[in-house]
């Protein structure tokens, strides 16, 4: 089920990212993206990132909400790149899947938001003490594959840099 939730997030990503923006909206995005990922120097920051994120996510009620939100928005970051560089919006949806971190992020978010709805569903029920112990659980078993998406995510950023210091030497 989280991953049919994936898959929402997916494509509200996807429609994000083929939002048509002017230059001065995807320069300004870029420049806010620039922001947000300057901070990002380690696995650790990218968890703790993408983890407060899906935290939200999990929130009963607000969470899917939220999550569609962050889905469209980030989408609208890869609507810039591909403004802004000239690259194929298809090309930058498919590469966080390829490289598989963004699949496990995705994961990781589908299961936060399911999670957080089916908690919500045992609130109105009346029964959300029996529902306790598994909603963290979920929350645990999210945190985990998010961890593991960060982990992989630092390592190709880490390659790609040396990789293009490397080439930059020679051209």
């Amino acid at each position: 089920m989280s991953v049919a939730v994936a898959t929402l997030l997916y494509a509200v990503f996807g429609a994000g990212a083929h939002t048509s923006l002017s230059r001065s909206e995807a320069e300004a995005l870029s420049k806010q993206l620039e922001s947000l990922t300057s901070q990002l120097d380690s696995p650790l920051d990218i968890f703790l990132n993408n983890f407060g994120i899906s935290l939200i996510m999990a929130i009963p009620f607000a969470g899917p909400l939220f999550a569609g939100w962050v889905a469209y928005e980030t989408g609208r970051y890869v609507a810039a790149l591909a403004t802004l560089q000239s690259i194929s919006v298809l090309f930058l949806l498919a590469i966080p899947i390829i490289l598989v971190y963004g699949l496990l992020e995705f994961i990781g978010y589908g299961g936060m938001v399911m999670g957080g709805s089916i908690f919500a569903y045992k609130i109105l029920k009346r029964r959300a003490r029996e529902e306790v112990k598994w909603y963290l659980l979920t929350i645990l078993t999210s945190a985990l594959v998010i961890l593991v998406a960060a982990l992989i995510e630092y390592a190709i950023i880490t390659a790609f840099k040396d990789l293009l210091q490397e080439v930059g030497q020679y051209i």
